[in-house]
């Protein structure tokens, strides 16, 4: 769950390069669960993503450790080879046990932002399960869930640009690095819709045992 404090979503509030996001809490009898995640512009909710996206939000937002998901890639993006039999598509349930994230304006006029996310986990669960002691399985399946992470990352950045709800803080970084910036919140969120992000995910695992 990303981070509701009072002081956190004041800071966000009143920063002129960053929106706020709130979880969405639903109750039901008397079990209260995640539904989602409510992206703000200025104090009016303008979107909301389902509660599956909040990892994605999380990865990009904050460094962070312990964290349980569970993705399914596409059979095309997975060499069928590294299979032990054939499937439509692969569960993979991970523990992200350490997660750090960089973010680097490498471009002011349009602007372009370098976004690098580092993942070190424990694969807990393959379904189908690939050749557990075979370095190029391991890394064949590394470079599928760079891809898939890559891919959804995109996606709930370019939803957070439709809406102008920068809940990621990249003005934030625009204006520490551009010098006599003067941003405001409707000066960023104006730029933010045209902003580019190059997402690059580097993900590991943790080979100790870690496959059933």
């Amino acid at each position: 769950m990303i981070s509701s404090t009072l002081h956190q979503i004041a800071h966000d509030f009143y920063s002129s390069g960053k929106e706020f996001a709130m979880p969405i809490i639903k109750r039901d009898d008397e079990l209260v669960e995640l539904s989602g995640i409510a992206l703000f512009k200025g104090s009016k909710m303008v979107s909301t993503l389902p509660a599956k996206d909040s990892f994605y939000v999380k990865i990009v937002r904050d460094t962070f450790k312990v964290s349980l998901y569970e993705t399914v890639l596409e059979n095309e993006d997975v060499p069928s080879e590294i299979l032990q039999k054939p499937a439509n598509k692969i569960t993979v349930a991970f523990d992200a046990i350490q997660s750090k994230r960089e973010m680097m304006l490498v471009d002011a006029d349009t602007p372009t932002f370098d976004l690098n996310i580092k993942i070190k986990s424990r694969v807990l669960e393959v379904y189908p399960d690939i050749n557990q002691g075979d370095p190029k399985s391991v890394a064949a399946l590394e470079k599928a869930i760079e891809k898939k992470l890559s891919k959804e990352i995109r996606r709930v950045i370019a939803h957070s640009q439709e809406v102008e709800s920068d809940i990621f803080g990249f003005g934030e970084k625009y204006r520490s690095e551009v010098r006599h910036s003067k941003l405001t919140k409707d000066k960023w969120q104006k730029i933010y819709k045209d902003m580019k992000v190059n997402v690059h995910v580097d993900f590991t695992i943790l080979r100790d045992g870690v496959f059933e």
